[in-house]
């Protein structure tokens, strides 16, 4: 049964038929009992695996489908058309051949990026001409008398600066000059010495070299270039206007005309300044470019400044806040270290200078490595920790107080000569150290040591109370009311008394009063099987030994085969017996002579019908026979006559049944031109061309199809054959028909194909 192999979207790429492979994309598509599927299928993940990785992009490729190139190790995507570049730009001098909207280029040797709108590529930057140095606009700034940096924008042509931009007029370091300019910059455009405007220029010049016009003074042409001589022409009078003192001139005599103008505030008058250069004056309204020096004077009213620069403030002191100051104009000292600022500065507190009697909560962590004596000190639970690895914890454990040891240790030292400790509970007491040491008082019970630690030895000059026990005593120098071979008996409850030492063949026997010495009762030992004895008494019969004389014990054995005896080995560590009957698990490392009832296996591998056998696995025996044709394979001396038509896959088909599958064959062969045309189209097919349809025949529908094969007919090739060509003869079964591809992806005139369908 064929299978019918969709795109993700649905629509349907081809029909896979049995036993085929379809090469129609880059992958080989396995069809159902395709012998030697499995090569296929594994290069398929090979494929995907390295994204088709090669110089060259696959011929056959998918919309989405994505190819690295070796080339310039960048992955592409194909979009129907062309292949663009996916996360990256197309690096070259020339603009690349993908031109969808949003590709980026990286024109190289010049390193500038490039965006394509979907029309044409538009710079994003840096600013750059091929050839030449830095030509651009370019921000910066330049550090002014003060050392303040200013922003500035440098107009500059192949790394030669000709002007710099600046929106307030400031005074260049002495320290960063820029070559061709003065020191002082400003507002607006600063050309260079070397620089000039070639062009119109609308406003006023502040200075000129000469007038672009001729003007005619007194019929005499004028333009700065060089000084003239103007003689007076008296047509017309020469009459005063404004601001002008003295008399309408003439020409009939000398006169003398002066500005009306005054130093003091005078109203109708000029501005004029004093001998010190100065004037007054009421209310001045004007927008000042430039420094402005003197002093400001104001007895009334409310002048408003956007920046004041000065040298010194002279007079009352000047009120509010300064919204900017780049440093202190005397340096003050903070906890001794001194601060303009004009830099940062980490100021260091002095612990004897903190004021306050306590921290704040938020300080929990402290680098002190002594502190001075505390009145109290007050922990919570959790205690405290000694040592640089918290060996011991003073804390308090479910309500009872404790001192910890992680070491499984804890020593107490108070000096050579002090005493050792001082443990107060209660009014017993119990002295531990030397002569001076002060008395352990605990509680009603007083324990020396727990259970698995004990104390190595106990130093004292009585003890009292009742030993409930006790192992060993390694020396006393004696015990009241003993004597000489005296034995402690406890006689009672809570008293111990002394048993005298026993007479001579006496022994100690328990009793249930006490323990006491009874006259020596001799027991009789009486010999049992495989028991010789020597030198014993008799009685009737039967050795025995009563402990009146020495007996020899021996065990009644032998070596040889002798009934009733124990068995011993010989000195060469033999022994000999009759049947031995026993259930061995182990090994048994010997020669056994007799035959086993069981065994795991044989000593010798054997072979059956040619299979190895030793008991270990079971084996399967196969018959040989020799008039037999094997599982195998074989010879047929004779016809091979089958019981019926096959009724599954897998049997024999006899030649009545294939004679008869044939008959309901029908073979459909020839040769076709493609009806779509065809298509010259260099390094890729064109599926919408070059391809020719294959109808069933009638009766017939695509559900009768058993096998098609299609050939190249004729071919017809354009320009030169090279590496960048490629050829295909295949197809694809579609609802109602199979479509013939054939193409050359360089062909001048329509390709052929030739085509056998099988029909059931």
């Amino acid at each position: 049964m064929a299978y019918v192999i969709n795109k993700f979207n649905g629509e349907q790429l081809v029909v896979l038929s049995d036993g085929t492979l379809d090469t129609t994309t880059s992958l080989g598509l396995v069809g159902r009992n395709y012998v030697g599927y499995g090569e296929t299928q594994n290069e398929n993940f090979v494929f995907l695996l390295e994204n088709f990785a090669n110089d060259s992009p696959p011929s056959r490729p998918l919309v989405g489908q994505i190819w690295f190139s070796t080339t310039d190790n960048t992955a592409y995507s194909y979009d129907g058309a062309q292949w663009n570049p996916i996360g990256s730009a197309s690096v070259s001098p020339t603009t690349p051949a993908n031109t969808n909207a949003g590709a980026l280029w990286f024109k190289t040797p010049i390193n500038q990026l490039f965006a394509y709108t979907g029309t044409e590529w538009r710079l994003i930057g840096p600013e750059s001409v091929t050839g030449f140095g830095s030509t651009k606009a370019r921000s910066g700034t330049l550090d002014d008398s003060t050392g303040n940096p200013r922003p500035v924008i440098f107009l500059e042509t192949n790394d030669v600066i000709f002007a710099i931009c600046t929106a307030a007029a400031f005074t260049i370091n002495i320290n960063n000059p820029v070559a061709g300019f003065s020191n002082s910059l400003f507002i607006g455009i600063n050309l260079s010495s070397t620089a000039k405007i070639n062009g119109s220029v609308t406003g006023n010049a502040a200075t000129a070299d000469q007038l672009s016009t001729a003007r005619l003074i007194n019929g005499v042409p004028f333009t700065a270039a060089s000084d003239i001589t103007v003689t007076a022409n008296t047509t017309n009078l020469l009459k005063k206007g404004d601001y002008i003192l003295g008399s309408d001139f003439n020409g009939a005599v000398e006169r003398t005309w002066n500005v009306d103008a005054s130093s003091a505030n005078l109203i109708g008058k000029i501005v004029a300044r004093n001998s010190q250069g100065g004037f007054s004056a009421g209310t001045i309204t004007a927008d000042f470019v430039g420094d402005l020096t003197g002093n400001v004077t104001a007895t009334s009213g409310i002048s408003t400044f956007n920046t004041v620069q000065a040298t010194q403030f002279i007079g009352a002191q000047l009120s509010g806040n300064s919204a900017s100051a780049t440093r202190l104009a005397t340096t003050r000292t903070i906890n001794d270290v001194g601060f303009d600022g004009s830099t940062n500065i980490t100021v260091t507190a002095s612990a004897g200078t903190l004021t306050g009697n306590s921290l704040n909560n938020s300080v929990t962590l402290s680098s002190l490595t002594q502190v001075g004596t505390l009145d109290s000190l007050t922990v919570n639970d959790s205690g405290i920790f000694v040592g640089s690895g918290s060996q011991l914890r003073l804390s308090v454990d479910l309500s009872i107080p404790t001192i910890r040891s992680i070491t499984g240790r804890l020593n107490f030292d108070m000096g050579p000569t002090g005493p050792d400790i001082n443990f107060v509970d209660s009014a017993t007491s119990l002295s531990l150290g030397g002569p001076e040491s002060p008395a352990l008082i605990g509680g009603n019970t007083t324990n020396l040591g727990i259970p698995g630690y004990k104390f190595a030895d106990i130093y004292a000059d009585n003890f009292f109370g009742n030993a409930d026990s006790a192992t060993l005593s390694l020396r006393a120098t004696n015990l009241a009311g003993g004597g000489l071979g005296a034995i402690p008996v406890q006689t009672s409850t809570s008293n111990t008394g002394f048993l005298g030492l026993g007479a001579d063949n006496y022994v100690l026997r328990a009793r249930p009063g006490g323990p006491a010495w009874e006259p020596l009762t001799l027991e009789q030992l009486n010999k049992g099987s495989f028991i010789n004895m020597v030198n014993s008494t008799t009685s009737g019969s039967v050795n025995l030994f009563n402990s009146s004389v020495p007996v020899t014990i021996s065990v009644d054995a032998t070596s040889g085969n002798t009934a009733s005896k124990v068995v011993a080995r010989d000195a060469s560590g033999n022994f000999s017996a009759g049947t031995i009957t026993a259930a061995f698990s182990g090994v048994v490392t010997g020669s056994l002579i007799g035959n086993a009832s069981t065994a795991t296996q044989l000593q010798t591998t054997r072979l059956i019908n040619g299979v190895a056998f030793n008991g270990t696995q079971d084996i399967t025996i196969t018959a040989n026979d020799t008039s037999s044709l094997g599982l195998a394979g074989g010879t047929l001396t004779g016809y091979l006559t089958l019981v019926g038509a096959p009724v599954n896959a897998n049997h024999a088909a006899t030649k009545t049944y294939v004679d008869t599958r044939f008959s309901e064959l029908t073979f459909v062969s020839g040769q076709q031109y493609s009806t779509s045309g065809f298509t010259n189209q260099v390094g890729s097919f064109n599926d919408g061309a070059n391809y020719f349809d294959v109808f069933p025949p009638s009766g017939k529908s695509m559900t009768n199809l058993v096998g098609f094969i299609p050939s190249i007919h004729v071919i017809h090739f354009a320009g030169g054959v090279n590496g960048d060509d490629s050829m295909r003869c295949t197809y694809s079964y579609l609802s109602d028909r199979i479509r013939v591809y054939v193409q050359n992806t360089e062909q001048r005139s329509t390709p052929a194909a030739n085509y056998l369908a099988i029909w059931r």
